[in-house]
C-alpha cells in the first residue's frame, strides 16, 4: 500500500486537494510565484536571515532546488526502473555561496524540468502514475512524489515570505473592507453576493468552468482593488467589480504592497496571496479596444489581480472588514 497523501498542518498543504492536474498545474505556477515575491528586493536582504535559526529566503530557495531535483530524478527513475529502492529523501543544507539570484535560478530549472516530466505523463487516467517505488522504506508513486514536491516548494515559498516580512520587506499591516463579494456558475462575470461561506476550495457555490487553468488550491480566491476598478473606469473602460472574475473585491488597502505570501484577514477567512492572475482574452469585453493586458502584472506592476489560499475557511459578508498582515 503506498503511503497516503501528505497534509501539513504548519502551511494548511492537503495532498487530498490536489488531484493530479492541479499538482502539475501548481507546479508550473511556482517559478513565477518565486519571482513576484522577491521582486525589487535586494539581495542583501534575500540572503538575510530575520533570526539566527531561521533560513534567509535564499537559504529556503536553495533548499527547494535541491529537493525539486532529487524529486525530478526520483520521478524519472520511478516511470523507468521497476521494484526501485531508494534512501531517505533528506536534503543537504542550503548552499547559497553563489547568492540569492543563482539560488533562484537553480529553483527554477529544477521545478520546470520536473514539470515537463511530469506534464509528460499525461491525464489521470495514465498507467504511469501508478507506477511505485520505495524510498526510504516507503511505498510511493509517481502522484505522490510530485505532491512532495509540490508541497516542499509551496511551504517553504511562505516560510520565505513570512521571513522578509519580518525583516520589514514585506506589506504593512493596514484595515480595508470588502466591497463586494462575486460567484458565478462559471465564466464572467461574477454577480454579487451578500454573503458566502468560504472553504479550501474558495466561495462555496462558486464554479469554475476551466478547470486546466482555474480552480487549483492557490487560486481557492481571487482579489481586487475597488480603488484600480474606479481608476480604470476613469480610463474609460466598462468594468465594474465581480466583470474580471475577482470574488473578493476590496476598498481602503494600498494594492501595489500586495505580493506573493502577504496574508489577508477577510471576515472570518484567512488568505494567503500566492501570484498575481494572468489575464485572459474572456476579459476584453470590460476593456477598452479589447486590452485586457491592462491589468497584467508584468505590463502594468500593481494592477493585477491576486490568487490567494485559503488558510482558514469561514463565512464572509459584503461590508466585512479586511487586514492586511493582521498579527501572527
Amino acid at each position: 500500500m503506498t503511503e497516503p497523501a501528505e497534509r501539513c498542518d504548519e502551511c494548511g498543504f492537503d495532498g487530498l486537494q490536489y488531484d493530479l492536474g492541479d499538482a502539475v498545474g501548481t507546479l508550473r505556477a511556482v517559478p513565477p510565484m518565486w519571482r513576484q515575491l522577491v521582486e525589487g528586493l535586494s539581495e542583501d536582504v534575500l540572503g538575510a536571515r530575520p533570526a539566527p535559526d531561521v533560513w534567509s529566503a535564499a537559504e529556503y530557495a536553495a533548499h527547494s532546488a535541491v529537493v525539486t531535483e532529487a524529486m525530478g530524478r526520483l520521478l524519472h527513475g520511478t516511470l523507468v526502473v521497476d521494484d526501485l529502492r531508494v534512501g531517505p529523501l533528506s536534503a543537504a543544507e542550503p548552499d547559497v555561496s553563489r547568492g540569492p539570484a543563482e539560488a533562484l535560478t537553480r529553483l527554477t530549472r529544477n521545478v520546470e524540468r520536473l514539470y515537463r516530466r511530469a506534464r509528460g505523463i499525461g491525464g489521470e487516467d495514465a498507467a504511469e502514475w501508478s507506477r511505485t517505488a520505495v524510498a526510504d522504506g516507503h511505498d510511493i508513486d509517481a502522484g505522490w512524489i510530485v505532491r512532495h514536491a509540490v508541497h516542499d516548494a509551496t511551504h517553504h515559498l511562505m516560510d520565505a515570505a513570512r521571513g522578509l516580512h519580518r525583516l520589514g520587506a514585506g506589506a504593512p499591516t493596514q484595515t480595508g473592507s470588502v466591497v463586494q463579494l462575486s460567484a458565478g456558475g462559471g465564466g464572467v462575470p461574477k454577480e454579487a453576493v451578500q454573503a458566502a461561506e468560504v472553504g479550501h476550495g474558495g466561495l462555496v457555490g462558486d464554479v469554475q468552468a476551466d478547470r486546466h487553468n482555474h480552480g487549483r488550491p492557490l487560486q481557492a480566491l481571487c482579489l481586487w482593488s475597488a480603488e484600480l476598478i474606479d481608476a480604470l473606469r476613469g480610463e474609460g473602460h466598462p468594468i465594474h467589480p465581480g466583470a474580471c472574475g475577482e470574488n473578493v473585491t476590496v476598498a481602503g488597502v494600498d494594492w501595489t504592497t500586495i505580493r506573493t505570501g502577504v496574508r489577508v484577514r477577510i471576515g472570518e477567512v484567512l488568505a494567503e496571496v500566492s501570484a498575481y492572475a494572468t489575464p485572459c482574452a474572456k476579459n476584453a469585453r470590460w476593456f477598452r479596444d479589447g486590452y485586457f493586458n491592462r491589468m497584467h502584472h508584468d505590463r502594468h506592476p500593481g494592477w493585477s489581480r491576486a490568487y490567494a489560499w485559503v488558510r482558514e475557511p469561514g463565512l464572509v459578508r459584503t461590508g466585512d472588514t479586511v487586514v492586511v498582515e493582521p498579527e501572527r
